[in-house]
């Protein structure tokens, strides 16, 4: 285990006070980010009471799944072999993209720390990293056309007005720029809905001893997506693909290309 993850009570909490039958979930893997072949440990405490009730082992599985080695979850995990699969030359994980001269030529905005990715997309010197709502997605303060690449995650569904947040980050893409996102999506959901007249959902608690170190977070959704979501994208103005599918799904947002 790297120093970094010492470092960080809430994680070390998940990886060595977990349930005892959590272990059966374990995986074996090489990580997308750092490249570690080993275990992806699962923990059903990265999940509070509430949401493990709602969503069960499939987001607890997202949410964890930690790589042994950087503490990337399944979730991080994703969205890096997404960018790998969009723009490596010869590279096959995240810590190697940033070195490869193309991606660091990139403009790209993190919006909300992407989990422990983080540390490893801040090599790349051409990376701007705001935290919402310091930096409102729904008004970002950036010019038009700035960025090449766009990356949230867990952020949209925590936002008054998803859409305005989507139409904003087309805004800030330059033409043929992408943004790469995730959001927890409900496959029951045949359309997504606000939570404006439902109990409130948080998320960012945890359960176990987990809980007591997450008891005061306090990200508030506003916004339960479904299998609509494409086509909301879409409606931003976004040429859409997507990678993996229900709970796992990584959206590639694409401002389309200038045409004469």
């Amino acid at each position: 285990m790297t120093a970094g993850l010492r470092e960080d009570p809430g994680l070390w909490l998940l990886l060595h006070l977990r349930r005892p039958g959590d272990r059966r979930r374990d995986r074996q893997g090489t990580c997308s980010v750092c490249g570690w072949s080993g275990r992806q440990l699962y923990s059903s405490w990265v999940l509070s009471r509430q949401l493990a009730r709602r969503w069960g082992d499939a987001l607890a599985a997202r949410e964890s799944l930690f790589c042994e080695r950087c503490g990337c979850s399944l979730r991080v995990r994703r969205i890096a072999s997404v960018l790998v699969d969009l723009y490596a030359g010869g590279a096959t994980t995240l810590a190697e993209l940033v070195r490869e001269d193309a991606f660091r030529a990139l403009r790209i905005a993190e919006i909300n720390s992407i989990g422990r990715m983080h540390p490893f997309l801040a090599e790349a010197p051409g990376l701007t990293h705001v935290e919402y709502p310091e930096e409102d997605i729904q008004a970002l303060s950036f010019d038009d056309e700035r960025f090449d690449l766009v990356l949230t995650s867990e952020t949209l569904e925590h936002v008054p007005d998803p859409h305005l947040a989507l139409r904003e980050t087309y805004r800030v893409l330059r033409p043929g720029g992408r943004h790469v996102f995730t959001v927890p999506v409900d496959p029951s959901l045949t359309a997504t809905r606000s939570r404006s007249g439902l109990a409130p959902e948080h998320h960012g608690r945890g359960g176990g001893p987990f809980g007591l170190v997450t008891r005061r977070a306090d990200m508030l959704a506003h916004t339960d997506f479904g299998r609509d979501l494409p086509e909301i994208v879409g409606a931003a103005g976004f040429d859409v693909h997507t990678d993996g599918e229900g709970i796992e799904l990584v959206v590639i947002a694409t401002r389309p290309a200038e045409r004469a």
